[in-house]
């Protein structure tokens, strides 16, 4: 029996490892879990979906801004393009970001984690998301 709980106390700490991964050098933290990779939704959806995530104990997460995204960027890596320790990723489109491509528009940035490119695209396109919370 002791050791049945020794078990499934250590996968519940590896589950709780792989949802979230904390950036050392912004102190911000990230979803990473099989959502990342495998849901496309619009610009509007991505926002409420990251506002409304209730992950570990946490929901205030949030849509990046492109700066933020771009952090976790690493341009010597292809695809993905991602700093090491994330275990999630589409490696072939956008992620959206909650910057706007210009003020008048319903456009906004993202960044592929093909190559870390940035490019805007129409709200109303479906586009991966990860979620990011500050880590306070």
């Amino acid at each position: 029996m002791r050791i049945l709980l020794m078990i499934t106390l250590a996968f519940s700490m590896m589950m709780a490892e792989s949802t979230m991964i904390k950036d050392p050098k912004t102190n911000l933290i990230w979803e990473d879990n099989m959502h990342v990779s495998e849901v496309k939704i619009t610009h509007i959806k991505a926002k409420i979906y990251c506002s409304e995530l209730k992950l570990g104990d946490f929901d205030n997460w949030r849509l990046p801004t492109l700066q933020e995204l771009l952090t976790i960027v690493d341009y010597k890596r292809y695809k993905p393009a991602l700093v090491n320790g994330f275990n999630y990723s589409n490696k072939d489109t956008l992620y959206w970001s909650s910057t706007p491509y210009a003020k008048t528009s319903d456009e906004f940035w993202g960044v592929s984690f093909k190559d870390g490119a940035t490019s805007n695209a129409s709200e109303t396109y479906d586009r991966y998301v990860r979620c990011v919370r500050d880590s306070q």
